[in-house]
């Protein structure tokens, strides 16, 4: 679907790596945004806001964002079955990808585009005056969050990476790899900043939610915090989404179709389909759903183990996983966006687009935060049945705080299966993922938890260190 490039970004996010016969150097390439084009860019709000818009063009259309994170990670934890036979894949499913792998240069190639692009914009905007303060601030806050998020995936694929806050080749080059709690605290003060000045709609963006919004940086930072186990500042931001307006969850009458549609009122933050914005179908469906059912064309099942969790009235179950019948054999695909082409939308209906973040996701983290702070265990009940009954499931009573986070954690798991990278985050967040893929897995290693370093970088840059096992 996406050609794999030669040409390999490093570290310094200004010259490419290229392989030749024995041989490699690096050339110097003009960046995204030099001197000139960088005061044409900002010489106006309209020229501004097409930087901008180029930035979410970019994120929108870079596979490691409109496929590969959900299934990348989720053949590398325990949700997804690999069928087929394509090489990096297989290493994924099994976790046995080694530093010669390739499997990492579109996760680092892409996200350190997309933080290029958005320190471009940041810098850029600082250092003109030819945009209007209101836009700005707005332009800014924006980019900061986009920063944050992609920093955010590369620390929890890589473990610690470079920290590239300017587009200064001489300063950017050679920078070694910073430790993961100074990047969070970057990811934290970029998001704080976006908070506080982005707006409380949807209107910048004419109410459609592939913008981002003052909730949609808290959406954020209570991830953020609930990784970093600061368990009251994930409450606080994930009950100021929960207390807005703008969302609520979708219907249990309208789970199968209603969740992932284009501006559904559970969506915090969508991306429009990457080829064009009027299409109705995003890359996941057309990567996990096939064109037609036969054995040699299913690549993906969910795991037995996965399927298990669900009780029989569970319309995640039987809405959000598509079982086929194929020569007697069973498939359970996932099937959380139903369409796989435009035809497929087209008659169905629905017009889908890449949910990045969504309501469900700031009830399971206010439910696991309260448990773990201990003193509202009847709010972290609530929470957990609230997504529960939603699905149609049994709800709990469960009032042990440790058998509350256990439930929490299954819930998780089952709402957010297959999507972007939740279960594989955070089974390595509950230092869990030794045990139970090492349980399921007889090639996992440790080692595994994290994605080696692209060759190419590490040839670029002297200072980059190899992760462990690699």
């Amino acid at each position: 679907m996406f050609k794999k490039t030669t040409l390999i970004i490093a570290s310094s996010l200004a010259f490419i790596a290229i392989a030749g016969t024995g041989c490699k150097k690096l050339v110097e390439i003009n960046p995204p945004l030099n001197e000139t084009s960088s005061r044409l860019a900002f010489s106006s709000d309209a020229t501004a806001k097409s930087a901008l818009s180029g930035l979410y063009t970019s994120l929108s259309q870079v596979p490691v964002q409109t496929y590969e994170l959900t299934q990348y990670s989720s053949l590398q934890a325990d949700d997804l079955n690999y069928l087929s036979a394509n090489p990096s894949l297989v290493q994924l499913s099994t976790n046995g990808y080694t530093r010669l792998s390739t499997i990492s240069d579109d996760p680092w190639n892409n996200w350190y585009n997309i933080i290029y692009q958005a320190n471009s914009i940041i810098n850029g905007l600082q250092s003109t005056s030819g945009t209007s303060p209101a836009i700005k601030k707005q332009l800014t806050a924006e980019a900061k969050f986009i920063r944050a998020y992609c920093y955010f995936n590369l620390i929890n694929t890589f473990g610690d990476v470079p920290l590239v806050l300017e587009t200064v080749v001489s300063k950017t080059a050679f920078l070694p790899r910073t430790d993961i709690a100074v990047i969070y605290q970057q990811i934290i003060a970029d998001l704080t900043d976006a908070k506080a000045d982005l707006l409380s709609d949807y209107a910048f963006t004419a109410q459609d939610r592939i913008g981002v919004n003052k909730f949609t940086a808290a959406a954020l930072l209570a991830r953020v915090y609930l990784f970093t186990a600061r368990y009251a500042e994930a409450e606080a931001n994930a009950s100021e989404v929960l207390a807005s307006s703008l969302y609520s969850l979708t219907p249990q009458t309208s789970i199968a179709t209603g969740v992932f549609a284009k501006n559904s009122k559970e969506s915090i933050w969508q991306l429009a389909p990457p080829i064009n914005n009027t299409y109705g179908y995003t890359y996941e469906g057309s990567t996990f759903i096939p064109y037609f059912y036969s054995a040699s064309a299913i690549s993906y099942s969910i795991s037995a183990d996965l399927k298990k969790l669900f009780s029989a009235s569970d319309l995640r179950r039987t809405k959000w996983i598509n079982d086929v019948t194929v020569s007697g054999t069973t498939y359970s695909i996932p099937f959380k966006y139903k369409n796989n082409s435009q035809s497929a939308a087209t008659s169905s209906g629905v017009t889908e687009y890449l949910t990045m973040m969504r309501l469900a996701e700031q009830y399971l983290i206010r439910a696991e935060a309260r448990a773990r702070i201990g003193s509202d265990l009847a709010g972290a009940l609530s929470d957990l049945n609230t997504i529960r009954t939603r699905a149609g499931a049994p709800t709990t009573n469960t009032t042990v705080a440790a058998d509350l986070l256990n439930e929490i954690a299954t819930e998780n798991r089952k709402e957010l299966f297959c999507e972007q990278a939740y279960r594989w985050y955070n089974l390595k967040r509950t230092g869990q993922a030794d045990a139970v893929l090492g349980a399921l897995k007889t090639t996992y290693k440790p080692s595994a938890k994290l994605l080696p370093l692209p060759q190419a970088a590490l040839d670029a840059n002297p200072n980059l260190i190899q992760n462990p096992g690699y």
